[in-house]
C-alpha cells in the first residue's frame, strides 16, 4: 500500500524470516559463531537461549542456511508432541523414510543411520526451538538419544533454543544429568539504541529507499516503545510507515511513532462502542466495567459489613483464632513442663550412680573437667585411668579420635565440643588449609566437579551457615585455548555450577555473586585474585565483615 508512496519495492518491515533482510549485529554476529562452533567442535548439547522477539530463529535459519552438506539436520519447532509423534517426527526429519511404533525400533533404526552418516564422515544435528515447551518426561528422552555414540566421538549434535525461562527449567535438581552435558549457553541480549539505528537503516535499504524516512526522534521513539526487540521493531515501523502513507508525510517524525505506540498498546477494560443517539451513528471511546461473574455478584449484597451474615462470620472467625492462640500457649507450657521434669529425673539418676559406687572420690568434679563416674567403672587412683577396650569410655575417645582424623568435607558430630567446632570452621581456618582464594578445579572442557571440589565446598557451605552475613564471590576462569566467547560462557556455567551446588547445601542464594573472568588473568572484579592462567578453575573468594 505504502510501497509506491516511499519509492520501495519491498516491504521492510515484515515479520517473516526473509533471508534478505538478515541484519547481524554484534550480538548476534557472536551468537552465529557460537553455534557454529558447536558443530564443528561437536560439543554435543548447545543452549542458546532469549527473550521473545530477539531473533533466536532468524540465527536459525542463517545457520542451517550457511551449512554444507556434511551436516543433515532435524528441526523440531513444535516440541510439545507425544513421545512417538516426537520420534516419527525426527525420524523424517532426518530422512529416515519409515514410521516408527516403539522407541526401540527407533532408535535401533537411528543408532544405524548415525553410524553411517559417521563412516561418511557426516553429521547429524537435532535443533528443539521453543524448547521451553518440552515437558520433564520428553526432556529426559531427549537427553537419553545422546547416549548414542562411539567410543571416540558424539554421533548426534543437540541444540535447544528457546526462552530464558528454560535456564530455570535445567536448574531443577532433576535435571542435573541435562544440565551437566550442556557445554555451551549463549544468551542472545537485545539490541541497543545504536544497534536499533543501524537495522532501521539496514532494511530499508534493502526494501530500496535511497533516503531516509524516519528522522532520529523517530527512531529513538522506536526504540523506547520496542526496548531492542527486533519483532517490535519490524512490527511498530511498519504501523509507522502505514501511518505516514495515510497522512501523506514522506518522512516519519517521533509524533507518528509515539501515535503509533499507543495504538499498539493493550489496555484493559476499554471497548469501541457504536453510539446511535445520532444518525451518523458515530463511534466513540467507553470505558466498560468488567461484570462480576454470577456467582460474585449473588454474594456482593453480603460484602458489605451491615449484613447479618457477615457479622457471623466475623465472630466465628475471631473465635477460631482465639481457640488455636490457646491451644499454642498450652503446648508450650506442656513442653517447657516435660523438660523440667525431665532434667530432675537425671539428676536424681546421676546422684544415684555416685551413692552406688561407694565412694564419693568417683564422683565427678565439675572443675576438672571429667565426664563423670557414669563413662567408666568406679577407680580410686586420682589419675585418669586408661579406658577398657570395649568399655563406653573407649568407645568414646576411639570416637573422637576418628573425627579428629576425618576428610574436612565430613561434617563435625554433635559429641565435638563447640569450641573445636567453631577452631574448625573458623576463616582462619580455611585459608590455612585451602588457600586465600578456595579453588574448585575443571578438566578440559568439563563442567563435572571433581573430587578434591566435595571438600572444600562442604567445608565452606558449614562455614557460611554458621556465619549467614558471609558474602561469596565465585570467579571462573579457562586456560587460553579456544574461542573467547565460548570460554566466557564456559567459565560463567562453571560458576554457577559451583553456585547451584552450595545453595544445594543451604547457603542463601542472595550471599553468592558469581562472573566469568575467562582465560585473562586480569579482569571484571578479578584484579585483585592471582590467577596461573593455566587451569580451568572457580576461585572463591570469602568475604566476612569480621575478618
Amino acid at each position: 500500500m505504502y510501497l509506491d508512496f516511499y519509492k520501495l519495492h519491498l516491504k521492510p518491515f515484515q515479520i517473516s524470516t526473509d533471508p534478505r533482510f538478515l541484519w547481524l549485529g554484534e550480538k548476534h554476529q557472536e551468537a552465529l559463531a557460537v553455534l557454529k562452533y558447536g558443530i564443528l567442535d561437536n560439543k554435543g548439547f548447545l543452549l542458546l537461549t532469549g527473550d521473545v522477539g530477539t531473533g533466536k530463529t532468524t540465527l536459525l535459519n542463517a545457520l542451517t542456511d550457511s551449512l554444507g552438506d556434511d551436516v543433515l539436520v532435524a528441526m523440531v519447532a513444535d516440541p510439545g508432541l507425544a513421545k512417538m509423534d516426537f520420534f516419527n517426527f525426527v525420524a523424517d526429519s532426518f530422512g529416515l523414510n519409515s514410521r516408527f511404533k516403539s522407541k526401540g525400533e527407533f532408535l535401533i533404526y537411528l543408532k544405524n543411520f548415525l553410524l553411517d552418516l559417521n563412516n561418511q564422515n557426516k553429521q547429524a544435528l537435532l535443533i528443539i526451538d521453543e524448547c521451553q515447551h518440552l515437558n520433564q518426561k520428553m526432556l529426559e528422552e531427549v537427553r537419553l538419544l545422546s547416549n548414542i555414540e562411539k567410543a571416540s566421538t558424539k554421533l548426534i549434535n543437540i541444540f535447544f533454543v528457546g526462552q530464558s525461562e528454560f535456564n530455570n527449567i535445567i536448574l531443577r535438581p532433576q535435571n542435573r544429568a541435562i544440565r551437566q552435558r550442556i557445554t555451551i549457553n549463549y544468551n542472545i541480549a537485545s539490541l541497543s539504541e545504536a544497534e536499533t539505528i543501524e537495522y532501521i537503516r539496514f532494511r530499508l535499504g534493502v526494501a530500496g529507499s535511497e533516503a531516509p524516512i524516519f528522522t532520529s526522534a523517530a527512531i529513538e521513539e522506536v526504540y523506547k516503545f520496542s526496548n531492542g526487540y527486533p519483532r517490535l521493531i519490524n512490527i511498530i515501523c511498519d504501523q509507522a510507515l502505514l501511518t505516514g502513507y495515510v497522512k501523506e508525510k514522506k518522512h516519519v517524525d517521533e509524533k507518528i511513532v509515539a501515535e503509533c505506540a499507543d495504538e499498539l498498546k493493550i489496555y484493559p477494560a476499554i471497548s469501541i462502542v457504536k453510539s446511535d443517539a445520532t444518525p451518523e451513528a458515530r463511534t466513540e471511546e467507553k470505558t466498560v466495567v468488567p461484570q462480576a461473574p454470577p456467582q460474585l455478584a449473588a454474594w456482593r449484597p453480603h460484602l458489605q459489613l451491615k449484613t447479618p451474615l457477615v457479622i457471623a462470620l466475623v465472630v466465628v472467625l475471631f473465635i477460631w483464632i482465639g481457640l488455636l492462640a490457646t491451644f499454642i500457649f498450652n503446648r508450650q507450657s506442656s513442653d517447657a513442663t516435660t523438660n523440667t521434669m525431665d532434667k530432675a529425673s537425671v539428676d536424681q539418676t546421676s546422684q544415684a550412680a555416685v551413692a552406688a559406687s561407694g565412694s564419693p572420690g568417683n564422683a565427678p568434679d565439675p572443675k576438672s573437667g571429667d565426664k563423670g563416674a557414669l563413662d567408666g567403672p568406679a577407680v580410686t587412683s586420682t589419675k585418669d585411668p586408661e579406658p577398657s577396650s570395649g568399655s563406653p569410655a573407649a568407645t568414646k575417645s576411639a570416637g573422637e579420635r576418628k573425627v579428629g582424623e576425618a576428610t574436612r568435607a565430613q561434617a563435625l558430630p554433635a559429641s565435638t565440643s563447640r569450641e573445636k567446632a567453631e577452631d574448625r570452621l573458623s576463616l582462619d581456618f580455611i585459608r590455612e588449609t585451602y588457600g586465600r582464594y578456595p579453588e574448585v578445579l575443571f578438566g578440559f572442557n568439563s563442567n563435572n566437579l571433581e573430587d578434591s571440589a566435595y571438600d572444600v565446598l562442604s567445608v565452606i557451605s558449614q562455614f557460611c551457615l554458621q556465619n549467614p552475613e558471609v558474602i561469596l564471590v565465585l570467579r571462573g576462569y579457562t586456560d587460553r585455548t579456544g574461542v573467547r566467547a565460548y570460554n566466557l560462557k564456559l567459565a560463567e556455567f562453571r560458576a554457577d555450577m559451583v553456585k547451584t551446588y552450595l545453595v544445594g547445601k543451604g547457603v542463601n542464594v542472595e550471599a553468592i555473586t558469581t562472573m566469568a573472568i575467562g582465560p585473562d588473568p586480569d579482569g571484571p572484579g578479578g584484579a585483585t585474585v592471582p590467577y596461573d592462567g593455566e587451569r580451568r578453575k572457580v576461585l572463591i573468594d570469602i568475604i566476612s565483615p569480621t575478618n
